[in-house]
């Protein structure tokens, strides 16, 4: 096993610890109820206040209407309507929550449990219910929803970006399958006979930057290594550095491709998930809750070498 194991063994020994104790720990009296409240009133103030306000859906279909070439319209009017419902249920909670503990409504279970949660720096259920997977603790997730919905804002500005990322969707299944009917659209080919196939994008800014989009497929970042790195020099998965468990994955260039003619040697097909759990359940649509899709990466040894590092790729890390 690598090194770099043992850290991983250790840091998931102690969040279950921590999360053990949290779930064993009772209340205060009234007194530290009190400066609970207090602390949870300026916090759904803070919250309320950081997270922008919904999207103009009605404007957004007029500038992106419905379009048989540009599949990527009807992807982005359907992640906006998501990310509407996401800041309804976390503004309208957070108002809710406040108007309970001075005592003009009912405080339901389902609100004091969102106090708890929030408490312990967690996001609350009721968020998670109608929220994009995410294993993040509350601060980090406010800051995460606040780059994603930034991403859409420049979106709704200036068109579809040049270098589009996948951590920022809401459902990644919708925007890979809108950008595979595209190509299909565009040559007349069957979208079931499709897959993707994947180049790695060498010599480029982490974020895309100043990269031109391709003529077929997209370029695509915002997605990180667990268990291996990518060597620029070898141009080929490496071993982890110690003590680095994450490292961003380079951009990749999504190919549409007809399914026989995809590469099958020296390749290490590498899973993608959303978030590190590794598991998910199935959506009614018929895809994972979590796992993306397997992305062919070079390797220069077997691909059992990193099956059994566990190397996987993942949109969003816990921090």
């Amino acid at each position: 096993m690598h090194s770099n194991a043992a850290i991983t063994k250790e840091i998931n020994e102690t969040n279950d610890t921590l999360g053990a104790i949290l779930s064993t720990m009772q209340a205060g009296g009234d007194g530290a109820n009190a400066d609970q409240e207090k602390t949870i009133i300026a916090l759904a103030n803070n919250i309320i206040e950081d997270v922008p306000a919904m999207y103009d859906i009605r404007q957004a279909e007029k500038d992106y209407p419905v379009d048989y070439n540009q599949s990527m319209n009807t992807v982005l009017t359907q992640e906006l309507s998501r990310f509407n419902l996401l800041i309804k249920t976390i503004k309208s909670s957070l108002k809710d929550m406040k108007r309970a503990i001075v005592g003009e409504i009912l405080m339901s279970q389902d609100l004091e449990d969102a106090m708890i949660s929030m408490t312990d720096g967690q996001i609350p259920a009721m968020w998670l219910s109608k929220s994009f997977p995410s294993l993040k603790p509350l601060g980090s997730y406010i800051k995460d929803l606040k780059e994603r919905l930034e991403f859409f804002n420049e979106w709704v500005a200036g068109g579809v970006p040049d270098c589009l990322w996948i951590n920022k969707f809401f459902f990644t299944h919708g925007f890979l399958t809108g950008a595979m009917q595209n190509y299909a659209r565009k040559y007349s080919i069957a979208i079931d006979t499709l897959t993707y196939d994947f180049n790695i994008v060498h010599d480029v800014p982490d974020d895309g930057k100043g990269v031109a989009p391709p003529e077929d497929g997209i370029h695509v970042v915002g997605m990180y290594l667990e268990g291996c790195k990518f060597d620029p020099k070898e141009r080929a998965l490496g071993e982890s550095d110690p003590k680095i468990l994450y490292t961003r994955c380079p951009m990749i260039h999504f190919i549409p491709t007809l399914k026989k003619d995809v590469k099958t040697t020296g390749i290490y097909a590498c899973p993608l998930f959303k978030t590190g759990d590794r598991r998910g359940v199935l959506m009614t649509t018929g895809h994972s809750t979590n796992y993306v899709l397997d992305i062919s990466l070079p390797s220069n040894v077997e691909p059992s070498h990193w099956i059994k590092r566990g190397v996987a790729m993942l949109c969003a890390l816990m921090t």
